[in-house]
Formats: C-alpha cells, sequence, structure tokens
C-alpha cells in the first residue's frame, strides 16, 4: 500500500512538472505506455523444471517522461526516458502465483533515425503478491523464500511514431526476480519473453529536440567513503536465521569523459555468516573481517549513476572458491557531496547480499 501511495505520488508531481511547461520549451514530455509479453520462465537449476511447465504471460503500465535536451547529459544518452510502472504477471502456476511489482526505469537509446530508435530498457524496483516457499503449505516453491523481491527488468526495444503522439514497439525481455539471499531459498525467477508496446505521448507534440556546446567538466576526480549494512540467510532448514553484513569501502574515481568515470578502491568487509566456518570453536573479530581492493566503472546519468565493480580478496578468512567478487550499486546524488546507494554483492554472479547505505564525496 505504501509503495502504491509513493507511486501515485511521484507520477502526480512528474506530471504536474511536466505540463506545467511551455509546448516548446518543456524539459519533459509525458509518454503513457502499455506492454504486453509472453515467454517462459527459465528453470536455470534441474530441481526447478516443475515450476516452468506453463508459457508465462505478464504486462505492465509505465508513465515516462521524455526528455528533450534541455540539459546536456540528456544529449549525450540520445534523450532518455525515465519514469515509473506497475507489472503484473501470470505463471498459470499455484505454486508462484501472480506477482505484481512497482518499479522505476530508464530507455537509452542506441540508435536514432527519423522517428524510430533502437534502446536499452532498464528496471529496478519492488515485487510482491508471490506465493513463497513454505515448507507445510507450499513446499515446492523453491526458487523464491519472501513474498517481498527485487525486481530487475531488461528489454531490448524498437520504437517507431506514427500519428504524432502515438508510438508503437516490440522486443524482448529478460526479468529477474530475487530476494539477494536474505532468506532462502532464493533461486530467484528468470523469464524470458517477446513484448509488444503502444504508446501515447501526452500533450502537444514538441518542436524537437535540442541540442548544444558540451558542458565544462568542473571536477575531473573525486574521492568519496561509503558505508553499507545488508543480511543474508542462513539455509532452507533455518530460513529465520539472518546473518549480519557491514562495508566500508575508500574510493577514488577519476572523469573521463562527460558521462563516465573509471576509479578503484578498498573494501573492508564485516561478515558474520563467516561464523558457519568456525563451527566449535571461539570467535575473534578477525574472523569476520575481509580485505579487498577493487575497480570500477560508472556510468552518469544527472543524478543518478550505476557502479560496476570488480574487487579481488586481498585476506579473508573463509574459502570464496574464487578470489574475486563482484558488486553492481545504484546510486542517487541527493546532493553534490553525498549520495545513497543499493548494490548487490556477488561471488561468480552468485548474490551474497543486498547493502544499502551512504556514501561522502570530497
Amino acid at each position: 500500500m505504501i509503495g502504491i501511495v509513493i507511486f501515485i505520488f511521484t507520477s502526480i508531481m512528474l506530471v504536474n512538472q511536466a505540463f506545467g511547461q511551455d509546448t516548446v520549451t518543456r524539459k519533459l514530455i509525458p509518454k503513457l505506455e502499455y506492454a504486453a509479453y509472453t515467454g517462459r520462465l527459465i528453470a536455470h537449476h534441474a530441481d526447478m523444471k516443475h515450476l516452468s511447465q506453463q508459457p508465462y504471460v505478464g504486462n505492465e503500465l509505465r508513465l515516462g517522461f521524455q526528455t528533450t535536451g534541455s540539459q546536456y547529459w540528456q544529449q549525450l544518452l540520445k534523450y532518455p526516458t525515465f519514469g515509473v510502472g506497475l507489472y503484473s504477471g501470470y505463471f498459470n502456476n499455484k505454486i508462484i502465483g501472480n506477482p505484481m511489482a512497482l518499479f522505476g526505469f530508464m530507455e537509452m537509446p542506441f540508435k536514432r533515425f527519423g522517428h524510430a530508435a533502437l534502446s536499452t530498457s532498464w528496471s529496478a524496483g519492488c515485487t510482491f503478491n508471490i506465493n513463497e516457499y513454505d515448507s507445510i503449505t507450499n513446499p515446492l516453491n523453491n526458487a523464491i523464500g519472501t513474498d517481498l523481491n527485487v525486481y530487475i527488468d531488461f528489454s531490448l526495444l524498437y520504437k517507431q511514431q506514427f500519428k504524432n503522439n502515438w508510438e508503437w514497439g516490440g522486443g524482448i525481455k529478460f526479468q529477474h526476480f530475487s530476494n539477494g539471499a536474505v532468506k532462502y531459498p532464493n533461486y530467484g525467477l528468470n523469464m524470458v519473453t517477446l513484448q509488444a508496446t503502444l504508446s501515447f505521448m501526452m500533450g502537444k507534440p514538441f518542436a524537437g529536440f535540442q541540442t548544444g556546446s558540451p558542458e565544462p567538466i568542473v571536477k575531473k576526480y573525486e574521492i568519496y567513503v561509503f558505508e553499507g549494512v545488508g543480511w543474508c540467510g542462513k539455509n532452507m532448514a533455518e530460513p529465520n536465521v539472518k546473518y549480519f553484513n557491514n562495508s566500508l569501502s575508500l574510493g577514488y574515481n577519476y572523469r573521463i569523459n562527460q558521462k563516465r568515470m573509471i576509479g578503484f578502491g578498498a573494501d573492508v568487509f564485516y561478515n558474520e555468516e563467516n561464523s558457519e566456518n568456525f563451527v566449535g570453536r571461539e570467535m575473534s573479530t578477525q574472523d569476520y573481517v575481509s580485505y579487498a581492493g577493487f575497480l570500477s566503472t560508472d556510468l552518469l546519468a544527472n543524478k543518478f549513476r550505476m557502479s560496476v565493480q570488480l574487487g579481488f580478496y586481498l585476506y579473508k578468512p573463509v574459502d570464496y572458491w574464487l578470489p574475486f567478487y563482484e558488486r553492481v550499486a545504484l546510486r542517487y546524488y541527493f546532493v553534490p557531496w553525498a549520495f545513497a546507494n543499493v548494490s548487490l554483492k556477488a561471488h561468480a554472479a552468485k548474490a551474497q547480499y543486498v547493502e544499502y547505505g551512504i556514501g561522502w564525496v570530497f
């Protein structure tokens, strides 16, 4: 209910902002889009085959805002569209149920020609209304152990404008539901579908995309400190046991152009899950702590960033099979010197935990 209220409030605020501007000069053009898709659930583990025997269908309603180039980052990203959406899915399977989701998205064209475009679309949010695993009432759902989960969506799209404000499109969509290992089971759900879209640009057509000269890069480098926390589950036999994780990062980023930064840094991890490897003896603080270094690359879109990091353990008290880890982070710089962060830390693409935190820039 809280998520729906936030969704409606955000939509109203963005619509008011968009319609409050002159048709020719306004910075955002509101767009309403409906998408329908069909495909299959991918059984990426052998013991999930009983979940993927039926076709999967889904649909979503998006309220998007087409940028017009009023800021130079919009021109760099070929005039992306961003906004919020509501999803519903049908698996024809009582084990999984009929999930719903609220999400934010950004659609970024990589090729424009005339009134058509080839684009990628990225979405992230939360999904709910899943019939999660229960050892008594739903023991066959070995994919998801929680009702509230992370929603991730990636699409490749072709869109073509027709009749002024209308636009049709189609493409391929990849969806993923997961709880980030906060509770087992957590195989996750992966769906691949074909989709069709129909969009309506609200308001009068705008005069055209704006162009301009590159904005000067005021600061080419930054040093930041990040503090994050997260929790991971133990196993299916003890689903209510969770372990606390804490990370402290010191990083350096260098801006190589208007939309990308590269960097490096150091991580210190505190992970209570390490106690599983020291059963039968008293543990010291050092048994919970790991040290690592990382390389990173960041994609910039106004106040948002997507950071991809590859880290290498310099010291770890337990064996993680491989000496490296991955971290994908979404960051929002609400002021120039501080950002909010949500990230996923993984080993060989297997989620370890989702972390939430805040960072400070110097």
